[in-house]
């Protein structure tokens, strides 16, 4: 977080920010975006749309990482790099570049 802006967006609930902050997470995001707050899911694209203009991102200037295949096709329509998570080290052969937790990056 000391170096870049750090945002969540989240398919959910709007119930999952308390969890987020019960668990002392929520603090290392700059900003939460919960899809039911928004109206729309990562799917409907619009979503992302939000994030890119409230901080006027630029191609190529954001990282968007997520275990769906599909909100990455998303991510890069939009100008977003992108990484698969696969956390249960399922995934052999993806066209993104596969992670399995965030202490690679």
């Amino acid at each position: 977080k000391d170096k870049y802006k750090l945002i969540l967006l989240s398919d959910s609930w709007p119930s999952v920010i308390e969890f987020l902050k019960d668990n002392k997470i929520y603090n290392y995001f700059d900003k939460v975006y919960i899809s039911s707050i928004y109206g729309y899911e990562k799917r409907d694209k619009v979503l992302f749309d939000y994030v890119i203009k409230d901080y006027n991102i630029k191609k190529n200037e954001a990282l968007f990482i997520d275990d769906n295949e599909h909100n990455l096709d998303i991510a890069v329509s939009k100008g977003l790099d992108v990484l698969l998570m696969d956390r249960e080290k399922e995934v052999t052969n993806n066209k993104y570049k596969i992670i399995n937790d965030l202490f690679c990056l």
